[in-house]
């Protein structure tokens, strides 16, 4: 199964209380994220390794879609971010004189809120710390290609859970068009039916067209590494995207 681009969609808002003499503002943001995807899949013979590089995605553009929005009151920042992706990767398995062939296929449903601080803001800088949770529903199927007498194996895990996470961001104005953006979260920790660890990374820069238009480009890296039951699965998606702001 060929990999699927992401394509980033605004479909939440949180409502919040009212802070004296401020106004909410929100921001929408919609990309596209082509990433590579690597899992590696606990098996019976062995973990089973999966990886696929960014420029394979465009032998097959399929598209999922995503969604994600920002409301901001002053130093207060509530955010919600809505993914889907359908995404397969394939390659040799650990156990070569048996199987021929691993195929790892991953839909996962993502859905994090959280809310941030601003502890710098300023004209220039804005930097927010804060926490929340990510809810997470995944089937990931594992197929194993026999050779000779040896049958194919298909191995179906799914299951739902949330993990908490930490986040940090920083908005940075280089001039009166162009900024940078980074932000990261951490989160899981074994804690309950939760990720042993879940971590997304992601920098970029961008350009304002206008008064609320502006334009971003960067690289975006997501990783949940969890136990279904007997079994240990990491799976890792990164790439670049490209997209476009609106302010409102």
């Amino acid at each position: 199964m060929a990999l699927k681009p992401i394509f980033f969609l605004a479909a939440f808002a949180l409502p919040a209380p009212a802070f004296a003499q401020e106004e909410w503002q929100y921001k929408a943001t919609v990309y596209g994220w082509f990433p590579g995807v690597s899992a590696i899949v606990e098996t019976p013979v062995g973990d089973a390794e999966a990886e696929a590089d960014f420029d394979e995605v465009l032998e097959d553009l399929d598209i999922a879609f995503l969604g994600a929005l920002e409301a901001k009151k002053g130093r207060f920042s509530l955010v919600g971010d809505l993914q889907f992706f359908d995404i397969g990767v394939e390659s040799a398995t650990p156990s070569g004189a048996v199987f021929s062939e691993v195929e790892v296929d991953s839909q996962m449903a993502l859905f994090s809120a959280y809310a941030t601080y601003a502890v710098i803001d300023n004209d220039r800088t804005r930097f927010d710390i804060g926490g929340g949770s990510r809810f997470v529903g995944a089937t990931i199927d594992t197929r194993l290609t026999g050779q000779g007498a040896v049958p194919n194996v298909l191995l179906s895990n799914d299951g739902s859970w949330a993990d908490l996470l930490i986040a940090a961001r920083v908005n940075q104005a280089l001039n009166d068009r162009w900024f940078g953006v980074a932000y990261a979260d951490i989160g899981g920790f074994g804690i309950g039916d939760s990720s042993e660890l879940t971590w997304q990374a992601s920098a970029g820069a961008g350009y304002r067209f206008g008064g609320s238009w502006s334009a971003a480009a960067g690289y975006r890296h997501l990783s949940i590494e969890r136990a279904f039951g007997p079994t240990d699965i990491t799976v890792e998606v990164s790439g670049p995207f490209l997209g476009v702001q609106k302010s409102f």
